[in-house]
């Protein structure tokens, strides 16, 4: 691990996030902050970062083994990023616009969410097909159920990056959602 140059005495400090997260809190300075409160805060940092982490890792995996088991995707892709612009974020966003279908299709066949919750906020609540929710109250979906469901998809477990040409121009409104909770 790379070290900080400071020092306590002890040695040098290590340069990782957590101790990131350890001193941003121990520097964190506010009038009624409590050392309960500390602690609550960097736990609530750590878990963050570690949920984050796993998301992101699993994403990665599902995306690897599709582009693997699609020849023509992979073969696609790797063209696409040998030939992009890498010099800075603004150049790659531009220049690998396939690459950025391919994620998109995998967080569709592969949610980082598996459901989602929306709270009722009015009495008797009239959902589109006419169903009616009494009084007030909580309404589940499933992201994998509706991701993966044919009224909105055409061929919908088939990993088609191409689908996400035109962007979001061709999905229903509402129907793609792997990030909402």
């Amino acid at each position: 691990a790379v070290v900080s140059t400071q020092s306590t005495g002890k040695g040098p400090l290590p340069d990782d996030i957590i101790h990131h997260v350890i001193t941003a809190n121990e520097l964190y300075d506010e009038a009624g902050v409590t050392a309960t409160d500390r602690i609550t805060y960097m736990t609530d940092d750590v878990v963050t970062i570690f949920l984050v982490i796993d998301n992101m890792a699993k994403t990665l995996a599902n995306m690897l083994v599709r582009v693997m088991r699609e020849p023509r995707v992979y073969e696609k892709m790797v063209a696409e990023i040998r030939e992009a612009d890498l010099d800075s974020l603004q150049s790659m966003d531009k220049s690998l616009r396939y690459t950025e279908m391919v994620i998109l299709e995998t967080l569709r066949l592969h949610p980082t969410l598996m459901r989602g919750i929306r709270t009722t906020k009015h009495e008797n609540t009239e959902l589109n097909n006419g169903l009616v929710i009494k009084g007030t109250g909580m309404i589940f979906f499933g992201h994998l159920v509706l991701h993966r469901s044919s009224k909105y998809w055409k061929d919908p477990y088939e990993f088609q990056p191409e689908r996400w040409e035109n962007g979001s121009k061709d999905i229903t409104p509402f129907t793609y959602l792997p990030f909402v909770a």
